[in-house]
């Protein structure tokens, strides 16, 4: 089960009603995590220390166990799941946007208004609401989130092995669990009209030098 594009817009819209009503931090941290995919207990331990700004990275190694203390390492703590991930645009404006509008210093990236983190806990409450606020049919799981990112990416054409990569898996079989169609019916049935041979191959045509069209 994935997030559709029209739910992910649904989710913003509430999200940044949130941050904006009581500069809840959750709301950005979710908003984030759908460029992200991570874990929740990984979202949650995040610090500003993990951002490279100059590279614009951002470092996974940590997160919030299930006696919700914040460890100083990952799932299974399989080298896998220590992986340096690159940030768009829209999450460094994200990031650069709670570091102006903060008024304490906290090491975390997410916090609330006297520094403490967000828990595990708090973020999952925070998007329960939210799909009920945007009236969801049927509410979705925090690790919709993970496979609606790995999904996007394989839309995208982005390699497996790079899908993997980027999750923390330790191999490509339990990446390609996190696979599905991230589109609606009538997204999927435009996309594949769109992308027809005889739509696209002229364009293919233009960009080779080996024939000539005629």
């Amino acid at each position: 089960m994935v997030f559709y594009p029209d739910e992910i817009e649904a989710l913003s819209v509430a999200f940044e009603r949130g941050y904006k009503d009581n500069g809840n931090t959750a709301c950005i941290g979710l908003m984030v995590n759908f460029d992200l995919g991570l874990r929740i207990g990984e979202l949650c331990a995040l610090k500003w220390t993990d951002v490279d700004w100059k590279n614009e990275t951002i470092f996974i190694h940590r997160m919030e166990d299930s006696s919700r203390d914040v460890v100083d390492y990952v799932k299974s703590d399989s080298e896998a799941g220590y992986r340096e991930l690159v940030l768009s645009d829209s999450v460094i404006k994200l990031f650069k946007r709670i570091k102006e509008d903060s008024t304490i210093l906290s090491e975390y990236i997410f916090c609330n208004e006297v520094g403490a983190r967000k828990t595990k806990l708090q973020f999952l409450n925070k998007l329960r609401r939210a799909q009920r606020a945007v009236k969801f049919e049927k509410e979705k799981g925090s690790h919709c989130i993970r496979r609606t990112v790995a999904s996007r990416m394989n839309s995208a054409g982005i390699a497996l092995e790079e899908i993997r990569r980027w999750l923390g898996h330790t191999d490509l079989e339990t990446t390609l669990k996190y696979i599905y169609n991230p589109f609606r019916e009538s997204e999927t049935n435009e996309k594949i009209k769109n992308n027809s041979i005889l739509t696209t191959n002229k364009n293919c045509l233009q960009l080779s030098s080996k024939f000539k069209v005629v």
